[in-house]
């Protein structure tokens, strides 16, 4: 379970550390209920969420993640519907699809896995070039003007709430102790994630380190970093 803490912002290092204590608190895994290194990352993480809670937590990142599925969603199905309509060789204006879909290729058939600024970029770069007129045109054609419009709200709708998100955190500030709070936090993980990776083959260990494995892995291997608030963590 390698990964490197410095590189986390403020909010992904507290989430790493809140699903850690969530997955490890699970019924099944009774070897480490009251472990010592167990407890003392949740007491490092108390006292984490105390200075960097409102920083770390807006209490924006659930309409934020609906927000974000929401134009993924549009984005997929479109991709989608044109990508079927190229296997269909008589089907009326195929010659527009294709079109439509290599505009789509040129942006970034993934661009949905991107972090939320890059994907945010991205897509505000297709939204322009599918609103040319000649791309307009085709769209019509295809009867994908309302899936566009969909799109286009849904990407207004993400932006409006992430803005209010990162304003919302950049008028809150960290407490002089954070730079040493955020280092005991690291330190917590780092030892507890020792111990299980040290435990790992070991009868009732196994689950938990797969489990804690995949935790990290989806943070360590996101596109362009987690996704986050993004917030610049303090000097270490």
């Amino acid at each position: 379970m390698q990964i490197t803490f410095s590189r986390l912002s403020n909010s992904v290092l507290g989430s790493l550390a809140d699903q850690s204590i969530s997955i490890s608190k699970k019924a099944k895994y009774t070897v480490v209920k009251d472990q010592p290194l167990l407890v003392a990352l949740e007491t490092e993480f108390t006292g984490y969420i105390t200075v960097f809670g409102k920083s770390a937590f807006s209490g924006l990142g659930t309409s934020v993640e609906k927000a974000d599925m929401k134009r993924d969603g549009v984005f997929l199905g479109m991709k989608t519907m044109l990508s079927g309509m190229l296997k269909l060789p008589s089907f009326p204006n195929q010659q527009n699809a294709v079109d439509l879909f290599t505009v789509f290729q040129n942006r970034g058939l993934d661009i949905n896995t991107y972090s939320y600024n890059d994907e945010t970029t991205e897509m505000d770069k297709l939204i322009s070039d599918l609103s040319t007129p000649v791309n307009v045109v085709k769209l019509e054609s295809l009867y994908f003007t309302p899936y566009f419009e969909s799109l286009k709200t849904a990407q207004t709708e993400f932006k409006a709430i992430y803005a209010e998100q990162l304003a919302a955190n950049s008028t809150l500030r960290l407490e002089l102790s954070a730079s040493s709070t955020r280092r005991k936090l690291e330190g917590a993980l780092r030892n507890y994630f020792g111990v299980v990776e040290g435990m790992k083959s070991v009868s009732g260990w196994t689950d938990l380190h797969a489990e804690l494995n995949e935790l990290v892995k989806s943070i360590r291997n996101s596109k362009i970093g987690p996704r986050s608030e993004e917030q610049t963590p303090p000097a270490v």
